[in-house]
């Protein structure tokens, strides 16, 4: 895997070395950013005369790999790139793509107002290494892949689809992450990735520490309030109603009641308010407690109780 560098590289480097998967994957740095294309061109050398898949990291996506790589190597003759695609709930923020019955790319529409649909293009492709040499034809070091390459493939009628119905959401925006702490839980525990989340959040629980909790409350100008601290201080429980709050507790078990009982004693805006809990009871859902309460809330990992 290659991994691009550039905002917070040195964060995302040491975050990375600390990964059991560190060693499948190199890091390459850029100053000023070449695009998508740009990237791929400029680390041709690594990406060699076989199908590359190109991934833009702020998607949270979950997916059969296996299937997509059998996709694209059975696909029609003469399509050189494998397009992703999802259903999306807001077809106006996403490329709208149109297929005909062999799943070809006839019609794309960037983030049009009124678009004709909502398949979206999911920004993962898998491409033939013919695309890197049409990057290359263009005789420039900065390429968009979205702009500049896949018009010239769609014309062609040389963009094949696979389509993600598992999960995936762009989560490049802040409204969409927290929209993702409610969806994402019950789609990684299904059937279809025989709960690989939920061995993961077990796995990395430790890593909800306050400098995560403290830099997403910088990011949403948000309250900061410790639960267990707020409880165990019976008269000073005041929560500012108006503004963003995030909360953090050690086990939902314990404090979800006194939480949710606090919340409506106040009558505090759910909508205003992410809880975070380091640990849950194995039946936790925070979709389910999003649907009772409107609160939303990322749960990291599960106990046996």
């Amino acid at each position: 895997m290659l991994m691009n560098l550039h905002y917070l590289a040195d964060a995302m480097r040491e975050w990375v070395m600390l990964t059991e998967y560190a060693h499948n994957i190199k890091m390459v740095y850029e100053e000023e950013l070449l695009g998508t294309g740009g990237t791929l061109l400029r680390n041709r050398d690594f990406v060699g005369n076989e199908p590359v898949m190109l991934v833009h990291a702020d998607n949270l996506c979950l997916t059969d790999i296996q299937r997509y790589i059998a996709a694209h190597a059975n696909r029609p003759k003469g399509t050189e790139i494998t397009m992703m695609t999802f259903n999306t709930p807001t077809p106006e923020t996403c490329g709208i793509v149109e297929i005909d019955d062999s799943g070809i790319v006839r019609a794309f529409h960037e983030k049009v107002a009124d678009p004709p649909g909502n398949l979206a293009n999911a920004a993962v492709y898998i491409i033939e290494p013919a695309v890197i040499d049409f990057l290359a034809s263009l005789n420039k070091p900065l390429v968009d892949f979205s702009t500049e390459v896949l018009p010239h493939y769609v014309e062609t009628g040389k963009v094949y689809t696979y389509h993600n119905q598992i999960y995936h959401r762009d989560i490049g925006n802040m409204g969409s992450y927290l929209a993702a702490q409610i969806e994402f839980p019950q789609s990684a525990t299904s059937k279809e990735t025989n709960n690989a989340w939920s061995l993961i959040c077990r796995r990395n629980s430790n890593k909800l520490d306050d400098k995560i909790i403290s830099a997403l409350s910088s990011t949403l100008n948000a309250e900061l309030v410790d639960v267990d601290k707020l409880l165990q201080n019976k008269k000073n429980k005041s929560v500012n109603r108006a503004k963003i709050c995030i909360m953090y507790c050690s086990d939902a078990g314990k404090h979800l009641e006194p939480v949710t009982r606090m919340i409506e004693n106040e009558k505090l805006l759910t909508s205003n308010i992410l809880i975070f809990f380091k640990k849950v009871p194995t039946n936790f859902s925070s979709r389910t407690l999003y649907e009772k309460t409107g609160l939303r809330s990322i749960a990291l990992y599960s106990n046996d109780n």
